[in-house]
């Protein structure tokens, strides 16, 4: 039987390279704008230490911030890479969300023994290749709109992936049941190397964050406004709004 990685391998097909996204709370946007870095992280799935990005999706959500009226800090900033920047430095790529398989949230389609078998070639030529296999376009991979049949050998890892894609909700998971995961295993400089950064306007109205932003990093901010009483956590759609609006804009999907 050939290997999930081995298909997404062979396939012919490339869809155009998206950017990868690195999604943070703005608790830490003091210390990046300090550093001009993302540092690695401990993972407990790996054991090692990691930046976690999403291909072309803004995916990551904190479980933190979700009740109303928790500070600000604990709202989304999203930190969105030129494609062919730190697209050269995949260590690990995935197809999905590793810590959601680990912790078998895709049952019983996905089991978190899978997670070996779902690993794809570190390279990003591999997210282009599985956009292309299994949503045909980069914009129906966005919205995680999956091609509705496909000829994978019953039983297979890919077979069994498809079904967790194709499966109707309510579920116990989200979006990131599509969203490509890719693993970073060093410190990711921002100088020169983002397109866009998307923040609460409260922390761009601070000096040294917009001076990092503007003119150290040489990227564009993009600003959404926040709502006294709100939930910190419910900006993450925002901020997929705001990443959809600039996509849409340079034709990215």
């Amino acid at each position: 039987m050939t290997s999930f990685r081995t298909l997404v391998a062979n396939h012919a097909g490339l869809a155009e390279e998206l950017p990868l996204i690195h999604t943070s709370r703005c608790e830490f946007l003091s210390s990046i704008a300090a550093t001009h870095v993302l540092e690695p992280q401990p993972c407990a799935i790996f054991h090692e230490s990691l930046v976690y990005l999403f291909y072309g999706r803004p995916a990551y959500r904190s479980h933190r911030g979700s009740r109303g009226g928790e500070p600000y800090v604990l709202c989304p900033v999203c930190f969105v890479f030129k494609p062919r920047t730190v697209s050269r430095v995949v260590h690990r790529m995935y197809p999905c969300d590793t810590g959601a398989v680990a912790a078998d949230r895709f049952h019983p389609e996905i089991l978190a023994s899978d997670l070996a078998q779902l690993a794809l070639e570190p390279q990003i030529e591999s997210a282009r290749r599985l956009v292309s296999l299994l949503f045909e376009r980069n914009s129906d991979y966005f919205v995680g709109k999956v091609v509705q049949t496909h000829a994978f050998t019953p039983g297979s890892v890919g077979a069994r992936f498809h079904a967790l894609l194709m499966r109707a909700g309510p579920v116990h998971y989200d979006d990131r049941k599509s969203a490509i995961e890719v693993q970073v295993n060093q410190a990711i400089t921002l100088r020169d190397q983002l397109l866009f950064a998307v923040l609460p306007k409260e922390f761009l109205e601070e000096t040294a964050i917009r001076d990092a932003i503007i003119n150290f990093w040489n990227c564009d901010p993009v600003m959404y406004a926040t709502f006294r009483g709100d939930t910190p956590a419910s900006y993450y759609a925002v901020v997929r709004e705001k990443v959809r609006e600039r996509f849409t804009e340079a034709t990215r999907i």
